[in-house]
């Protein structure tokens, strides 16, 4: 594997993360594709979890039945480029309208991911995590 530099590395993943946010606002499960078969999760008030692209679909399904999901805002990301690995984060603010009685929950925090190379070049999540505001 070619060394990239740093500011190489640091533009492609920004391209990443905007790639990521421009799939992630259509509200389909085509943002997925961005994560490992398997990778790593800490959510608030959560374990460590070991998950499944498959995993994370399910878990979406049940949140897209529910409610209606619009991202208002996200901050430009943040990057901490190395070799084969770099680490993204960005403030979001979401909210998720329920489906029966349009009311709304507010989420509004930072999304911290860690993207790999993988083999063929392309980058994956394999670790994400988030703090609310």
């Amino acid at each position: 594997m070619t060394k990239t530099s740093d500011s190489v590395l640091t533009a492609m993943i920004i391209e990443q993360v905007d790639s990521l946010y421009s799939v992630y606002e259509r509200f389909d499960y085509d943002w997925i594709e961005f994560y490992a078969d398997n990778y790593t999760a800490i959510y608030p008030d959560s374990p460590i979890r070991h998950l499944t692209k498959d995993s994370l679909i399910a878990q979406w399904k049940q949140i897209y039945a529910k409610y209606d999901v619009k991202l208002i805002h996200r901050g430009r990301p943040t990057i901490i480029p190395s070799e084969d690995m770099a680490i993204s984060y960005n403030t979001f603010n979401e909210i998720f309208i329920n489906k029966e009685n349009s009311d709304t929950i507010k989420n509004v925090g930072t999304y911290i991911i860690n993207w790999k190379r993988q083999s063929d070049d392309s980058w994956k999540i394999v670790f994400e995590t988030l703090q609310n505001h």
